[in-house]
């Protein structure tokens, strides 16, 4: 029989954005951990910075927490 591992809400949840240099070129890495769990729950790396960008990433985060509420 599967073992089932009980779900847990996430109540402190850390935005971090970091600039890698590489080849050349400037690299943006957007990433939301969970403090509680020491645990990486969203990276995406993006080409450049703006107001869109981020937003993107937050309505990407908001719709994995919605599936999150789902899926209990």
């Amino acid at each position: 029989m599967p073992v089932v591992s009980e779900k847990k809400r996430r109540y402190l949840i850390a935005l971090d954005e970091t600039v890698v240099k590489a080849n050349k070129k400037t690299y943006y890495v957007y990433s939301a951990v969970d403090m509680e769990r020491n645990e990486l729950i969203l990276m995406r790396v993006y080409t450049n910075r703006n107001c869109l960008v981020t937003r993107s990433f937050r309505e990407v985060l908001r719709v994995l927490r919605e599936q999150a509420k789902i899926h209990r």
